[in-house]
Formats: structure tokens, sequence, C-alpha cells
């Protein structure tokens, strides 16, 4: 690394900023931009990011000249990411184009089975919001796929998505709980809050806006360098790139805490066309994810500090330690673990990675998580680089009244940690 972690800010979004997208995981922009500095990643670097959320890395990167390419498995957040990363000569049409979805836009049922934006809406607000759903796909795609096919999406079409999430979420706020990883939802899809077609639109028409003036207020994207970029839904145990591909990775992977992204983003996901066992599955595909089970580590090394971690856990003697908490965190560090792996196969020798990760608690045990993913990666060869701890003042155990006190009553700490790889 060029430059010490010392001159690097805090990866926390500055609350009072602007953002592109609500996202609980989201990184400072100028997080981003001083890893940059420090990695001395510049125009003809090529960055990945293997769990790339709402795109910070990615957006921050082409902004430079980089070649950008991320994957997430949530197919609302690859939407997300693609949305922002447009190139220049596309900015100025954002706001006509706009208006002209608008104004073809008709009432419209979901075409396979029962609607799930029912969860939130009524049935008339519904088929307003899947109607503005195949309107963009009309105009932007000429695709009428449901799911949408996220991945065949150019970054304009997610654009408008994105726009439409925002309206969509802010209408439903009613159903916001204290997790700010979690929605609440109508069980037997019989939602009620209502959007009139005169609000659907207004609420389109601002987003569209502000999305636009945050476009416009960053640093401009080359066509080049859109073009070059390669975000697509995928799975970090199994990267979708080839050997020694990219100079550097910086990324925030899944916490140790359980927490559901997916139901997270319910509403977005809806409007995508996602319900039912198809949600599940996502769910159930997650690293870190609360649903439980179970995997074989044979053949992988977790190391001393993860396997430590699991023995304590399942000798913990409280309820259910054994039976779902190990087996819960045994599949995050197994993901972990092959995540690493596959990092390292399309990471170039003598390449950068650079993670972002928390700490937290299982009742009475510290997780240090920074602590057993530098030693997941020295066991494979990486060499530690400079570590930067920065005291989180959020924290899902200071919402939960039913965790252990130690938890309620102390900040995580939040931790970027560094290697460099092997050169052979």
């Amino acid at each position: 690394m060029e430059r010490s972690l010392d001159l690097v800010r805090s990866p926390k979004l500055n609350p009072i900023g602007p953002r592109w997208y609500r996202y609980y995981a989201g990184f400072d922009p100028g997080f981003v931009g001083d890893v940059c500095d420090a990695l001395d990643i510049d125009a003809g670097s090529a960055v990945l990011d293997p769990w790339m959320g709402s795109g910070t890395t990615l957006g921050v990167a082409a902004t430079r000249g980089v070649e950008v390419a991320g994957i997430d498995l949530n197919p609302a957040m690859v939407v997300v990411a693609k949305g922002r990363l447009l190139a220049n000569d596309t900015l100025s049409s954002l706001e006509p184009l706009g208006a002209d979805i608008l104004r073809g836009v008709q009432e419209a049922d979901f075409p396979h089975g029962i609607e799930p934006l029912r969860h939130w809406l009524d049935e008339q607000s519904a088929r307003r919001v899947r109607g503005l759903v195949v309107r963009t796909q009309t105009v932007l795609s000429g695709e009428g796929e449901w799911p949408v096919n996220v991945g065949a999406t150019s970054s304009l079409h997610c654009f408008y998505l994105v726009a439409l999430f925002e309206a969509v979420t802010q209408s439903v706020r009613s159903y916001s709980s204290r997790n700010p990883t979690w929605i609440k939802r109508a069980t037997s899809y019989d939602g009620v809050v209502e959007i009139s077609n005169d609000q659907l639109h207004a609420a389109f028409t601002t987003a569209v806006k502000r999305l636009s003036v945050y476009l416009r207020s960053a640093r401009m994207i080359t066509t080049e360098v859109h073009d070059a970029a390669r975000l697509s839904v995928g799975d970090s145990r199994e990267l979708p790139f080839q050997n020694d591909a990219f100079d550097s990775v910086i990324t925030s992977p899944p916490y140790l805490t359980r927490l559901d992204y997916v139901m997270g983003h319910a509403p977005e996901l809806a409007i995508l066309g996602y319900d039912g066992p198809l949600l599940r599955e996502l769910r159930d595909s997650m690293i870190g994810t609360p649903t439980r089970k179970d995997v074989a580590s044979e053949g992988l090394a977790l190391g001393e500090f993860a396997d430590d971690l699991l023995d304590k856990v399942a000798g913990h003697g409280t309820y259910a330690a054994r039976s779902y908490y190990e087996p819960n965190f045994r599949q995050y560090f197994v993901g972990m673990a092959q995540s690493f792996e596959e990092i390292q196969r399309v990471t170039k020798p003598g390449g950068n990675v650079l993670l972002v990760v928390q700490d937290s608690r299982f009742k009475d045990i510290h997780i240090d998580l920074a602590g057993a993913l530098t030693e997941m990666g020295t066991v494979r060869g990486w060499i530690p680089g400079p570590r930067k701890d920065y005291r989180n003042v959020r924290s899902m155990a200071q919402l939960n009244k039913n965790a252990h006190p130690i938890a309620r009553t102390t900040k995580p700490t939040e931790s970027a940690i560094s290697f460099v790889l092997p050169s052979s």
C-alpha cells in the first residue's frame, strides 16, 4: 500500500450527506476514494467487489477510469448497483425519458400467480405499480420476463427501476420495523397501502430527478468505462471471472450478525417478481443468512480462530447453541472460506484485498470477525497489511431488547483489514 490506512476515513455512510440508495451496510464514497488512494488504484487498474451491495465501491472506482466488476446474490442490489453506473453521455436524457415512460403507463396484473406487491399495497395500487414495471420493460428492454432478468437488464433500465424502488419503499414506510434489515408484510396478501395514480407518478418523477442530480454531482463515468463494467447476479463462492483478472478487491462481506438483507429489500424484490419459494431460495443462499442449514467443512481451512469460536458457541449451554447457532455460524465461515479461495483465484499474484468487517457477540462470547478472517487469509498465504478500527455507533444488538446485556451496552468495532496476495 502506498498510504497508511490511518488516512482512510470511516467506511460508514455520512447520514447527513447525499446517498445513492437506502442501504444499511452502505459505504461512504469518501472511504472508497481514500482506499483507492492507499492502494494506488487509478485508470488501467481492475477492481472487484464480490459483495457489491449498492455499488459504492464500483461507482467511485469507475469515476477514476478503473475497470470494475461486481456481483451480489440479491437481484435488487444488482439493480441498484447497475443503475448508478451510467455513462456521462446519458445523464441529460434521464428526466425526459422518465416523463416519456409515465405517458404510456397502463395498469397491469402480475403475470404469474398472486401479485407479490399485495403484501403491502391494495389491489389497484399494486396494479398501478406493476403497470409501471411493465412499461419500463417495454421501453427499455422489450422483454417481459418474470422475475425480471437482472443480468440482461441495462444500466439505464436499472436506473428507472431504482427510481421505482424509491417511490414504492417510501410509500410502504408504515410497514417498517425497528430492524433496518426487515420490513413487515401482510401475510395473506392483503396489504392496505393505497397509492393513487397521481401519487405514484409524482413519487417516480421526484425519484428520477433526485437520482439524476446525484449522478450529475458525482465525477463522470466515461462510455468506455461503463461499457467495460461487469455487474451481475452471482455468488462469491463461485465467481464468474477468469483467473488473475483483478488487481484489487475492495469489499465488505456479510457480517456474522444473522441480518436478513433479503427480507429488508422484500418490496424491491417484489417489484422484480420475487416471492414465495423464489424469495425463500434467495434467503437460504446468502452467506450469513439467519435461515439454518447444515454444511460440510471438511477440506476447508477455516483457521484455528474460527474453529475455536465454533467450539465455544456449541458448548455455550444456552438454548439452541448447538442445534442452531453453531451450524449457522459454521455455514458462515464455510462460505467465507470458499469465497476467499475464489478471491485468490481471480486476483493477480501480489494483488491487494481490503475487507470491511464488524465484530459482534453471541451472548457473552466476543466474535472478533476481523481476527477470524485475518487468520483465514493467512492460512492461505495472504500477507496481512495495515488495519484500522472504527467505533460503530449502529448496532442491531442495541435495538434488540432480548440481546445479552453486554451486547446491548457495547458499541461494535468496524475494521478495515488488508492483505497482499502471495506473488506466486
